[in-house]
This record gives structure tokens, C-alpha cells and sequence, in this order.
């Protein structure tokens, strides 16, 4: 016999740079079909911001 039960097992939610599974909960971040959870949020960050990345004395002259 089958159970008529409802399935309530939701696919994990996975953080796009570690692969770490983001709880129920817990905060995280979506951005460009990423989601990072708070642990990897300064290294996407460097990321998405590198092409905005300056050099003191090095900075690109018009």
C-alpha cells in the first residue's frame, strides 16, 4: 500500500562557491544565479567586484 502522505523533503539549497548546504534559517545571499552563504560572502564579493579593482598609483589615466 502506498502512503498518502505528503512529501515535505525539499531539495537542498548549496552554496555556489563552497558547495555547503544553506539551513533553514540561516541567511544567505542571491546574486547573478549565485547563492552564497555568509562564510563565502567576502570571497564573492572580491569576486564580483574585480573589475572595479584600482591600484593606488596604478589607476588607469583617461
Amino acid at each position: 500500500m502506498r502512503s498518502t502522505h505528503c512529501r515535505t523533503r525539499r531539495h537542498p539549497l548549496l552554496c555556489t562557491l563552497c558547495g555547503r548546504e544553506i539551513a533553514i534559517g540561516e541567511e544567505y545571499w542571491a546574486c547573478n544565479g549565485a547563492r552564497v552563504c555568509a562564510a563565502c560572502l567576502g570571497e564573492f564579493a572580491r569576486q564580483e567586484l574585480a573589475p572595479c579593482r584600482e591600484i593606488r598609483g596604478k589607476e588607469a589615466r583617461p
